[in-house]
């Protein structure tokens, strides 16, 4: 990394706030995928997929390494940010995510029920494609930097971050598939949510600039002027899937009840006829 570079200009809790925010995602995505992979109703199921690409893609995985560009500077050198690469960046991930969600939780018919199971060539081929997805975020977050002068990144550090994104992919599609307890799920997501952020550092300290100081002030966004509307908007839509989760278990024991009440309203009929019979 250069010189002119500096990763904490505005101290170390900015991994703090990564990590927990990744977190918070991935524990949802992770739920949501879960859900989703159990689904009867074709609606419940893309909907859970939905939550699920949006929260592990857009909230577990974009969202915590653009909170850690907070602390990154260029000494000597204005730091904007190109708003098409992070718009790519954004997108890269959800639909990965999105796909890989599918891939592993295909439609119900009538020769396949919706179920847990693990398939392994669903489960790699899942994997692989939301570790691509993970390795190309990390990519785009990376050419969206413009500065006075240019910026150029080390390819090992860079083949690194890509090899940790293709084991994390796989770590969250074993979860989603593998953990059906919500204390394991924690765990997972919180060791996942670490990796993310560790990922993040190590491409990007490998990044080197040369700037240059007679060069114009580059044009782009500032990192404050969409992280914090994105931040706020990001923990407000996934409270949705967070209540849905924690409404589910009252909904399935709704269901039990009601199915409880009808056989016994059954039984009651059938006795009240059995003593008709009697009766004649």
């Amino acid at each position: 990394m250069s010189d002119e570079l500096q990763q904490f200009s505005m101290g170390t809790w900015v991994v703090g706030l990564a990590v927990v925010t990744a977190f918070i995602g991935l524990f949802v995505g992770i739920a949501s995928g879960r859900k989703a992979m159990t689904a009867t109703s074709p609606r419940q199921r893309y909907l859970w997929l939905a939550w699920g690409a949006l929260s592990i893609g857009g909230i577990g995985a974009w969202l915590p390494h653009y909170i850690a560009m907070v602390g990154f500077e260029v000494v000597g050198s204005t730091l904007r940010y190109d708003a098409l690469w992070i718009v790519g960046s954004f997108a890269v991930p959800v639909l990965a995510a999105g796909v890989a969600l599918l891939i592993i939780s295909p439609p119900p018919s009538k020769h396949r029920r919706p179920t847990t199971s693990v398939e392994i060539s669903r489960l790699a081929a899942a994997a692989a494609i939301l570790g691509l997805g993970l390795a190309g975020m990390h990519l785009a977050i990376v050419s969206s930097l413009v500065i006075q002068g240019s910026v150029s990144f080390d390819p090992v550090l860079t083949g690194v971050a890509a090899v940790i994104g293709l084991v994390l992919g796989a770590a969250i599609m074993w979860s989603i598939s593998i953990l059906d307890s919500r204390a394991l799920r924690l765990v997972a997501s919180l060791v996942v949510a670490a990796a993310l952020v560790a990922m993040h550092y190590t491409g990007v300290f490998g990044l080197s600039v040369t700037v240059d100081p007679e060069a114009p002030r580059p044009d782009g966004l500032e990192v404050f002027s969409i992280l914090f509307p994105v931040f706020v908007l990001g923990m407000l839509v996934v409270t949705i899937p967070i209540t849905a989760l924690l409404m589910a278990p009252d909904r399935v024991a709704a269901e039990l009840e009601l199915e409880a009440d009808m056989l016994a309203a059954e039984s009651l009929a059938a006795e009240s006829r059995g003593r008709e019979l009697e009766l004649r």
